[in-house]
């Protein structure tokens, strides 16, 4: 195993660890004292706070599960109140799901909590050390997605 191997198997080990405290976080934010989701439909809220109204299509796509499972998500959480739809007034055919003031209310806690994650994160290094982790980062995340952007070989 090369040098660049085995840190690259440690940073999936560190990964790995950083998605399960995320994982553990959002898990908390669902099933606060106030609602209780699944992970689809904790990801859907994230998504309507993050980018606005949006159409079943993009929501399916962004979980990246088929358009009748996605209306069956948004079913759930506009049982708990937390979106309603909406049909456009310029195409009445097409219906937006936007979070309710409920659903503003999870979301703004699941971005705190995460928040106070990410605060403990950096809180671990001094602000110098702050700004190379950020700055080396960034270069990671770009290099991971220029990795997910290239055509898969046949």
């Amino acid at each position: 195993m090369t040098p660049l191997d085995r840190r690259a198997a440690d940073l999936r080990d560190l990964v790995q660890d950083i998605c399960k405290q995320f994982h553990t976080v959002n898990a908390e934010a669902a099933n606060g004292p106030h609602v209780g989701l699944n992970m689809q439909e904790l990801r859907t809220l994230e998504h309507l706070g993050n980018e606005g109204p949006r159409m079943m299509r993009e929501l399916a796509e962004y979980l990246a599960v088929a358009v009748n499972t996605m209306t069956s998500i948004v079913d759930g959480v506009e049982r708990k109140g937390l979106v309603r739809r909406q049909r456009s007034e310029q195409d009445r055919r097409v219906i937006r799901v936007e979070l309710t003031p409920s659903g503003t209310a999870v979301y703004r806690s699941l971005v705190e909590l995460n928040l106070g994650l990410f605060r403990t994160m950096l809180g671990a290094l001094t602000e110098d050390e702050q700004e190379i982790f950020m700055v080396l980062f960034r270069k990671i995340a770009r290099a991971g997605r220029s990795q997910l952007q290239r055509p898969v070989a046949a």
